[in-house]
């Protein structure tokens, strides 16, 4: 339980009876509110997303952009990505194939060459064969026993030499069909290569599905497209949005971020219409601080706000504004400047003036903005504390 706790302090010897007027803070009732400052701009709450088309995961430089924020008709033109890569590429692997092809025709007359050799061979043992095993003859009175070893020798011969060019035939049909089916296999994969870049050359240019207003989308580094850059298949490139339907999106500090939530009202100033004020309420308060500059370690919170009214001939996707969040509406509460309070071992305190010296008084705290705090106990109207810290005098 909190108690006031006033403890004697003694000025410096031959101090002023009353304090110096401009160090001190005399306690009242005033009017408070918390009103938290933001920065942002307008977008669209529906966009039709223009992403770049789905090619073979390679990456496209961009060679021309169209103009951002200017009224595109359905077909015309938004991009354009550098086709002498694809183009030299292209080139090559045609190069590539007609070697392969003609790879395939010298290597194909080679194994017909060599399959009609064989079959020749063949042939002629086979021939051979027949004549030998129809004009052998076994008669001991006619041929002596060597002559007809020898005839029965060369039968056996012919008929192992037969056996033998069978087999080579087979063995070579399969091998060479084997090294015919690489080559095509070879040719296939060229040829399908061939006709993925002639595909990714008919995608060079992203065009406009419909009427609309062209807005490039930002990165995470809050960089948009521009020409030169590398852009990667499936990358959102632009938006087409629907401008019947704006939202606003703010960015708060880190530090400023004093109770934030949703259905607080929000007051908004577009820089390029000062004179038309715009109101909203909070949509939604992100959970987490991020960045939005790159190197920039200041963090902020990311706030969308629906705004109560539309103005289609006003509100454009990404025009600037600064915008106000009343987290707490104003009322009569009893405050103290920001700077006049101290604090030690969790505890919130101020020096009171009291008795021609200073005491410290324990207080209690309710909400704060900027540069005031509420008072809830500890202190009264009238009362006078000091605006600097007098635990050395």
């Amino acid at each position: 339980m909190k108690m006031l706790i006033l403890v004697s302090i003694f000025l410096a010897t031959g101090c002023q009876n009353e304090p110096d007027s401009s160090l001190v803070y005399s306690v009242t009732k005033e009017s408070f509110s918390v009103d938290i400052p933001a920065k942002g701009h307008l977008f669209a709450a529906q966009a039709t997303i223009i992403s770049v088309p789905q090619t073979d995961s390679r990456l496209n430089n961009i060679s021309w952009l169209a103009p951002e924020f200017s009224a595109v008709a359905k077909g015309d033109v938004i991009a354009r990505f550098d086709d002498e890569a694809i183009r030299t590429e292209s080139r090559s692997e045609r190069h590539e194939l007609a070697m392969t092809q003609q790879d395939f025709i010298e290597k194909k007359g080679a194994l017909s060459q060599e399959l009609n050799n064989i079959n020749n061979d063949i042939s002629i043992v086979g021939q051979e064969k027949m004549f030998a095993e129809r004009y052998s003859i076994d008669d001991e009175r006619i041929f002596s026993k060597l002559d007809i070893i020898n005839a029965m020798q060369n039968t056996s011969y012919l008929t192992s030499k037969q056996d033998y060019l069978l087999w080579k035939n087979d063995s070579f049909n399969e091998s060479s069909s084997g090294e015919i089916n690489l080559l095509e296999m070879k040719r296939n994969q060229s040829q399908n290569k061939i006709n993925q870049l002639d595909s990714n050359l008919n995608h060079l240019e992203i065009k406009a599905p419909h009427d609309g207003l062209l807005v490039f989308e930002a990165n995470w580094r809050g960089e948009k497209p521009k020409v030169g850059q590398l852009a990667w298949s499936g990358q959102t490139l632009a938006r087409l949005p629907n401008t019947d339907n704006m939202k606003a999106k703010l960015f708060v500090a880190e530090q400023e971020a004093i109770e934030l939530g949703v259905g607080q009202p929000v007051s908004l100033a577009l820089l390029a219409y000062a004179d038309q004020p715009v109101t909203g309420l909070v949509e939604s308060v992100a959970p987490f601080p991020k960045s939005i500059r790159n190197k920039d370690p200041q963090q902020y919170f990311e706030v969308v706000v629906n705004l109560d009214f539309q103005k289609p001939q006003l509100f454009a996707p990404g025009l600037k504004l600064n915008a106000s969040i009343s987290v707490a509406a104003p009322q009569e509460k009893l405050i103290i400047p920001a700077q006049s309070l101290f604090t030690k071992n969790n505890t919130f305190y101020v020096y009171l003036y009291k008795n021609k010296r200073y005491e410290i008084a324990e207080v209690s705290l309710g909400k704060r903005n900027l540069s005031h705090v509420v008072i809830t106990s500890g202190l009264s109207i009238g009362q006078q504390i000091s605006l600097i810290d007098q635990g050395g005098s």
